[in-house]
């Protein structure tokens, strides 16, 4: 049986780097950072803002408001935007998720993770499954359980990944 041998050329190489140049632009790498100012809240855990050149949109990691439809989910969009609307952020790419959206940890310029303050108002439940290690956001949302704040404090409201399963 013969051999085939592949001879690549320098446009070989080129090739496969401009096209991983491009998946990375199109879909985000881990840890990829950005920084920019927040310019729309879009629901309680996803926002806009703008960096160098575009606007970004993205999710805020390791939590999940109750979507719009839903009872509370409107206050948790006011309570993001109250945050960090018209605010100058950073932002740091922890996965991209099934939709294509970078889901980010967002830390306000005074140091404050996004996600971990909505969870701590109680706008917010700690998402679980996706961010079974971080201890601080578990806490955050034991401390609003039991002081009744925000969404704990009201008449229950389903969690919404259990909303959207329905």
């Amino acid at each position: 049986m013969a051999t085939i041998k592949y001879r690549w050329s320098h446009r070989g190489y080129i090739a496969i780097g401009v096209v991983t140049v491009a998946i990375a632009a199109a879909f985000g790498f881990r840890g990829e950072k950005f920084e920019g100012v927040v310019v729309r809240i879009i629901d309680g855990d996803t926002v806009a803002f703008q960096g160098d050149t575009r606007e970004v949109i993205v999710r805020l990691w390791g939590v999940d408001a109750p979507e719009m439809a839903q009872i509370y989910g409107l206050d948790a969009k006011i309570a993001l935007g109250l945050l960090c609307m018209g605010e100058m952020v950073r932002v740091e790419v922890v996965e991209v998720d099934q939709y294509k959206r970078r889901v980010c940890k967002m830390i306000l310029q005074d140091g404050r993770d996004v996600g971990d303050e909505m969870v701590r108002m109680g706008a917010a439940w700690w998402a679980q499954e996706y961010a079974p290690r971080d201890s601080v956001k578990r806490g955050l949302q034991l401390e609003a359980q039991g002081v009744k704040r925000g969404l704990w404090g009201r008449p229950p409201c389903l969690p919404p990944w259990q909303w959207r399963r329905r």
